[in-house]
């Protein structure tokens, strides 16, 4: 089959011929890739970050072509589109074994991430996931919109951790792909939204309900909304979009953090915080099962998100627009 492959050796993408389609092991499902996402952790991961090596990516839509179980009502899946939970948990440790579903999918110090830690991802023609793991995909939700389960999942983290409350003031800093989809995510909720961003363009994606502000770090507009929000998402990755939602966000109130600071600067002035006893919450991946709902509901709109779509012979080229500034979401296309 064919794969896209990262190593230490060439600290770059590589489209590779000839690579053995995997086998799935026990409980798990052999999956016909049909569209792969291209995500920002993935640059991340091909530039050399958490030093991973192997097939990059963990946003996909595919077709169950094979399982290996013993049971019989496994061979259902056969033939059924599926998205699919990026954690593979070792069903072991005690984490796992507990009756705490999120700390186990999330948190299992044992688990591989697909793409990410110690197993291949969905850049490549075929994958394997254990059964656990599959979710299907109803029939009227397109390939191109179930490619954005993971990172629509990852948005509905934030509601399922219990972070906003009827009538909060929620912010959102920073108008990327995963800005956009929590803003998508915030509009459902029975809450006032308002998204902080650089792009005009790209906030006017936003539902009609949500209120857009351009973000130029002014003093003026820092002092117009000073204190004013219970919830503020921080999505920038840079330390200035973390600064600004320590000023905007109220006392007591809360900041979720949904990305590392990992460019602006490395001065983190954590005065703010303490004074205003703001509390910080990490959030990770997402449930699945509701962003599914959401797609097959039609209450979220991600046609609107995609930039380009490039069939899988140029996963290159994709990946180097995927790079590029002011880009939304770029898919690959499996022939």
């Amino acid at each position: 089959m064919q794969a896209v492959v990262v190593t230490k050796d060439t600290g770059s993408p590589e489209l590779k011929s000839g690579i053995a389609i995997p086998v799935p092991g026990p409980e798990e499902a052999l999956v016909k890739v049909i569209r792969a996402g291209i995500c920002a952790t993935d640059l991340e991961i091909i530039k050399g970050y958490a030093g991973f090596e192997g097939i990059v990516g963990h946003e996909f839509i595919g077709k169950v072509e094979k399982v290996n179980s013993e049971s019989e009502a496994s061979a259902n899946w056969i033939g059924k589109r599926v998205a699919g939970e990026i954690n593979v948990f070792c069903n072991v440790c005690d984490i796992c074994k507990s009756d705490d579903y999120i700390r186990k999918r999330n948190h299992c110090p044992d688990r591989t991430v697909m793409g990410i830690v110690n197993k291949n991802g969905t850049y490549a023609e075929y994958l394997t996931l254990p059964l656990q793991n599959l979710l299907e995909i109803p029939e009227n939700v397109t390939d191109l919109q179930a490619c954005f389960v993971e990172p629509l999942a990852a948005a509905c983290r934030i509601v399922e951790q219990g972070l906003v409350s009827t009538g909060y003031k929620v912010a959102i800093v920073g108008d990327g792909k995963l800005g956009l989809l929590i803003a998508e995510v915030m509009a459902q909720q029975d809450c006032h939204v308002t998204i902080f961003g650089r792009h005009w363009d790209k906030m006017n994606l936003c539902p009609v309900k949500i209120t857009k502000v351009l973000s130029d770090g002014s003093e003026e507009l820092i002092n117009k909304y000073r204190d004013c929000f219970d919830v503020v998402v921080e999505v920038t990755g840079n330390m200035g979009g973390l600064m600004l939602t320590s000023e905007i966000t109220r006392p007591l109130g809360t900041v979720v953090l949904k990305t590392t600071c990992a460019s602006g600067g490395t001065e983190f002035n954590t005065s703010p915080f303490v004074v205003k006893e703001i509390k910080l919450n990490g959030s990770r991946c997402g449930p699945f099962a509701n962003a599914i709902k959401y797609l097959k509901d039609g209450k979220i709109n991600v046609d609107k998100l995609i930039t380009k779509v490039y069939p899988f012979k140029e996963a290159i080229t994709a990946i180097e627009h995927a790079g590029k500034k002011g880009t939304l979401k770029i898919q690959l296309k499996m022939e």
